[in-house]
């Protein structure tokens, strides 16, 4: 996938289920980044524009544009992820065939975790080795055998489809086409300014814990995404070790000194952050999010989520659960207001 323009559209695919704060938090990442690429080349045109694409009506249309002015056509479409049940092929099937039509029109496909089966039910991964989450993998394999899943690689691209998998891969996602539209000194502000803490629009669609890597040190980088792809779950320190090809001792010290964790501290961070993001989405049972991230039952869950919160699991769903299909119902009302 390569530049196509000096206005890019980056469009986001909003299917029933998909997890909206990934969908607004690309909105406000490629937002910032298009903001600094305008004040890096003195320009006053966006370089960037966003759309959320859905089904109304039986058909597929666009139902925001960050300039609301333009005729919306998107140049690439990304295809977030779910948190809780996986793309229902019934409730996607019209979302599917618009996909079919857009490729066919020479769209590239990005996929995240879970958006991976809408791409899958349209039969242009057939023959394909392809990157989603862990927990989705084997149904995946069993539910498209003419795919091949490979989780040990974050991010896997062909020359028109890009699949990706992991924890909070949409940000890698964000940052990766970010480079790729409006190159490195974009990226490299945009991702000082996030993990800085400055941006509370985009701030709200992450988790507590926002796992920096802009830190420069790439044999910690590769432990970080080891321990992303796994959500931090069964990882010894030997095996982070081993990822970064570094003795024992050398690492423990470059890992605390890029992150500011031990290796440990950031495994049950990456935990806890994966734990907040499925409550804040759904209605997931605890004990269902207690066996998906690798606890014993549910009351160790939970006594880890107190320590680390401050409150109970149970406690924090109904103080965040479904803030972020408020923000989107209030987005596309002001969108279809303008």
């Amino acid at each position: 996938m390569t530049d196509r323009g000096a206005q890019t559209e980056i469009g986001i695919v909003v299917y029933p289920g998909a997890q909206l704060a990934a969908v607004h938090g690309l909105t406000d990442l490629f937002g910032l980044a298009s903001r600094f690429a305008a004040e890096i080349d003195r320009s006053d045109a966006a370089a960037l524009r966003v759309t959320h694409w859905s089904v109304g009506d039986g058909d597929v249309s666009c139902v925001f544009c960050s300039e609301p002015s333009a005729e919306p056509g998107p140049d690439i479409l990304i295809l977030p992820p779910t948190l809780g049940d996986l793309p229902d092929p019934n409730s996607c099937a019209e979302i599917a065939r618009w996909l079919v039509r857009q490729h066919a029109q020479g769209v590239p496909l990005v996929t995240i975790c879970s958006g991976v089966f809408l791409a899958a039910g349209t039969g242009l991964l057939d023959g394909r080795i392809v990157s989603t989450h862990r927990s989705c993998a084997q149904a995946l394999a069993e539910s498209f055998p003419k795919i091949a899943v490979d989780v040990e690689k974050r991010m896997i691209e062909h020359s028109d489809i890009l699949t990706a998998g992991g924890f909070m891969a949409w940000v890698d996602v964000a940052f990766v086409l970010m480079e790729r539209f409006l190159g490195d000194a974009v990226r490299a502000q945009t991702e000082r300014f996030v993990l800085a803490g400055h941006s509370a629009d985009v701030a709200r669609h992450f988790t507590a814990f926002s796992p920096g890597q802009a830190h420069g040190d790439a044999a910690v980088r590769k432990a970080q995404e080891f321990v992303h792809l796994r959500d931090g779950q069964g990882i010894s320190l030997g095996s982070l070790a081993a990822v970064a090809r570094l003795e024992r001792r050398t690492f423990l010290r470059r890992f605390r000194n890029a992150t500011g964790m031990t290796p440990i501290e950031y495994c049950r961070a990456i935990r806890i952050a994966r734990a907040r993001e499925v409550l804040e989405a759904g209605n997931m049972p605890l004990k269902k999010i207690a066996e998906t991230l690798g606890y014993v039952d549910p009351s160790s869950f939970a006594r880890a989520f107190r320590r680390s919160c401050g409150v109970p699991p149970g406690a924090y769903r109904n103080l965040h659960g479904g803030a972020f299909e408020s923000h989107a119902a209030e987005g596309y009302r002001s969108a279809a207001g303008s």
